[in-house]
């Protein structure tokens, strides 16, 4: 019992480390696509900050399309029924699309809320739609990379304790 109260610190520290890790990252891809498109690199933090509020907003949005559209439920899946699990994943597969395009603009809202250019003027919601889309795309080539990245030492590790035992 105490092992597996130990291994559910570990991954909460790792999960913890991790959300922080993203936000860093994530501040500093939004401070290089305001200066690539913009001309002006705004503050780390209020880069950060922007980009987490982006983040608990879209998060608590996901959640309620989620509920809406009753993707979470897990009654399809469990009657083994394959056109219940066709559209449950069709179903999943919607709500991401949906959660993509809501990220860019709620990420487009909080960079026109939050980001002025050096005169104090906002940037503007079109240029701020540009600015997110930039940041969208930079981060999901980002997540592609990584997943990849951890895919192969997964594999790699997994490869090594199999020839180990064999």
């Amino acid at each position: 019992m105490e092992q597996m109260a130990a291994f559910g610190g570990i991954m909460l520290g790792v999960f913890a480390l991790m959300m922080v890790g993203g936000l860093l990252v994530g501040g500093l891809v939004l401070k290089f696509t305001v200066r690539l498109l913009q001309g002006f690199s705004p503050g780390f933090g209020k880069s950060v900050l922007v980009v987490f509020l982006a983040g608990v907003v879209g998060f608590i949005i996901n959640i309620v399309l989620s509920m809406v559209m009753g993707v979470g439920s897990n009654a399809a899946l469990m009657g083994g029924d394959e056109a219940a699990m066709a559209g449950a994943m069709m179903a999943s597969m919607g709500l991401m699309a949906i959660s993509l395009v809501g990220s860019l603009f709620i990420t487009a809202f909080f960079v026109n809320l939050m980001i002025k250019q050096p005169d104090g003027q906002a940037i503007g919601y079109g240029r701020s739609c540009l600015v997110s889309l930039l940041y969208l795309v930079v981060m999901v080539v980002l997540g592609i990379i990584a997943a990849v990245v951890l895919g192969i030492v997964i594999g790699v590790g997994a490869a090594g304790l199999a020839g180990a035992a064999g």
